[in-house]
């Protein structure tokens, strides 16, 4: 198994060389290559820059939306919980009214004897 993760390895490196070889034979290509690299190096760099400059207002940020997520959680399953409570109430309501409607219908029938 290592030696099949080994010559996979290899093959994965012998292509990138052969793709990288013929990218950088043609000038405009590697132009434009290098205009890609340059234009996500500068955006990786203002990325990095922003993330320091706002440091602190992304972890506040964090915070306060984990804080909030949280209480949703807490709210989501306070509800599901009364949501259960409710429907446990309605079935032994339906079940007393069920219970009551037979015993009328019973009492009916005496009377219409």
């Amino acid at each position: 198994m290592e030696q099949k993760k080994k010559s996979s390895f290899k093959l994965i490196w012998i292509f990138v060389v052969i793709a990288l070889s013929i990218v950088l034979v043609k000038k405009e290509w590697r132009e434009k290559m290098l205009a890609e690299l340059r234009q996500m190096r500068e955006g990786t760099e203002n990325a990095v820059q922003f993330i320091r400059d706002n440091r602190e207002q992304i972890v506040d940020q964090v915070r306060t939306t984990a804080s909030e997520v949280s209480s949703v959680v807490r709210d989501i399953s306070r509800d599901i919980k009364t949501i259960g409570e409710t429907a446990s109430h309605l079935r032994e309501s339906s079940e007393e009214i069920v219970k009551a409607t037979k015993d009328a219908a019973e009492d009916l029938k005496s009377l219409k004897q």
